[in-house]
């Protein structure tokens, strides 16, 4: 086997690692970074995780009680980590319908580009070289949630699963959003540390004007 094969194996296999372990690594991870940072926007994004977790439960309790209950996943299939047994460490089983991969995923993309909508005045004020990131991020989004859709749908999630987390993913990303910037301020979503713009005529707050100094004095 050639240096080049193995090295090729080697990423594949980190990729569905990491494909496999989310979204439980983004939660774990992006709290950890705020106890390091203590960065506001990560601590709250930490909290909307699992705020998804909770509201995947609240639907799969729903669903449950509506169609029955959804068969056990593959191991392969499971989303976040995976042990033989059930620890007190990795407490986060997501196997019930819908699909909480699919569920999860899509309600961080909708989460974070919400977060880039709500700045997305601040960048373009700040200018070209900033202005072209609110594309480029939405881009990216985009398609991080296409591909891993597609390696749902094609190893484990049905279509008709994959769209009704889709669509309630999005009204669930949506709605807590909308309600943690509510509770915590706009800073909570502000990942980048931007400034927050604010029309002071829209505040009802006084402008001042430096007046020029050939103007004459009264």
């Amino acid at each position: 086997m050639s240096d080049v094969t193995r090295a090729l194996q080697d990423a594949y296999q980190a990729f569905q690692e990491l494909h496999a372990l989310l979204p439980d690594s983004l939660l774990f991870g992006s709290f950890f970074l705020y106890l390091l940072t203590h960065h506001l926007a990560l601590g709250v994004f930490s909290l909307f995780l699992l705020e998804v977790v909770g509201a995947h439960r609240g639907l799969a309790w729903f669903f449950s009680e509506a169609v029955g209950p959804s068969g056990t996943a593959a191991p392969r299939c499971r989303a976040g980590f995976k042990t033989p047994q059930y620890q007190y460490q990795r407490i986060f089983t997501h196997e019930s319908y819908p699909s909480y991969s699919a569920f999860s995923v899509t309600a961080i993309a909708t989460y974070l580009g919400l977060s880039t909508r709500a700045f997305a005045p601040t960048m373009e004020e700040m200018g070209r070289e900033w202005s072209t990131r609110v594309t480029v991020a939405y881009t990216f989004i985009g398609l991080f949630l296409f591909a891993f859709l597609v390696a749902r749908l094609w190893s484990c999630d049905a279509p008709s699963e994959i769209a009704v987390a889709v669509l309630l993913a999005v009204i669930t990303g949506t709605t807590f959003f909308l309600l943690n910037q509510a509770i915590f301020g706009p800073e909570a979503v502000n990942f980048l540390g931007l400034p927050y713009l604010v029309r002071k005529d829209e505040e009802g707050a006084p402008i001042y004007v430096c007046a020029s100094q050939d103007v004459p004095r009264k």
